[in-house]
């Protein structure tokens, strides 16, 4: 029986936040989550919607698609934490012009012990749950979180900006999202913006981006090729038109990218991009 994969997310620890700061996350959260539907539409077969309070939930044709969904969403989000669990098994109950919360099966079953899984622990926000001996995959899905973690605000911009630039792309997806890209942005200055109230302590914060700058889509493919990443990670002239979104010198853009360790995050993420397709890719699970 063909197997799917169901991706559920929540926002850690939501209950701390205040009331006001909270319905803006959900309006923010929302907006990225159309967003995201529509740059991975050909991977989703149900999109991913809210279900309950802070958590979304979704099914996919295949875990790679459900991992970078997650983390492009998560790095979005900062600095509001996301956890996620990710399901791999038969979808058995069917209600096929419903949403994905009215679906049911193992495959939300290892989504749902997933995240209360990832939720107990300490150094992983994400885990995958299938039939599978998961342990090493989890491991380096999760290997960057430390860097990530020490970001500060224009640290992360960047990274968003690399993300959108040069996107790992789920092997034979076809991408041509600049226009998405662009409204990704927008909506992380918005969002950075409305935060601010939140996180008076952030640092310098740009209140426009130079979205003309914005280059055409160039995306890393994800093939389960276990191949040498600094050769495909580090783009000459990224610091140049990273400079030129953001309406800065490209010694400032460079800086950046070093000292929030954009490219070592790019590269541990791409090796465990490349695991997860080598080993829960293709026709493996049908």
């Amino acid at each position: 029986m063909e197997n799917y994969v169901s991706l559920i997310m929540d926002v850690e620890k939501s209950r701390m936040y205040p009331i006001a700061q909270r319905n803006s996350m959900q309006k923010y959260m929302n907006r990225y989550i159309d967003c995201l539907n529509d740059l991975f539409r050909n991977d989703i077969k149900y999109r991913v919607t809210f279900s309950a309070g802070d958590e979304l939930q979704g099914m996919f044709f295949d875990v790679t698609a459900a991992v970078l969904f997650f983390r492009l969403f998560e790095m979005l989000m900062k600095p509001v934490k996301i956890r996620a669990g990710i399901g791999v098994g038969e979808w058995t109950v069917k209600v096929e012009e419903g949403l994905s919360t009215q679906q049911d099966g193992p495959v939300y079953h290892r989504a749902r012990q997933a995240i209360e899984e990832a939720s107990k622990m300490q150094l992983q926000n994400v885990r995958i749950c299938s039939e599978k001996d998961d342990i090493l995959v989890n491991h380096l899905i999760n290997a960057s979180n430390v860097l990530k973690a020490q970001q500060i605000y224009m640290q992360n911009i960047v990274l968003v900006i690399l993300e959108l630039l040069y996107p790992f792309a789920a092997a034979g997806t076809e991408i041509s999202g600049e226009e998405i890209a662009k409204e990704l942005l927008n909506i992380k200055l918005e969002y950075m913006i409305a935060m601010r109230k939140y996180n008076k302590a952030d640092g310098h914060r740009p209140e426009s981006f130079h979205m003309s700058e914005v280059m055409a889509v160039s995306p890393i493919a994800i093939d389960g090729k276990i191949i040498e990443p600094e050769s495909v990670i580090v783009k000459k002239n990224t610091a140049f038109m990273i400079s030129q979104i953001l309406g800065s010198t490209r010694q400032n853009a460079d800086s950046i990218m070093r000292r929030g360790n954009a490219n070592k995050i790019r590269e541990l993420d791409f090796i465990a991009l490349q695991y997860v397709e080598k080993t829960y890719g293709g026709d493996i699970w049908k």
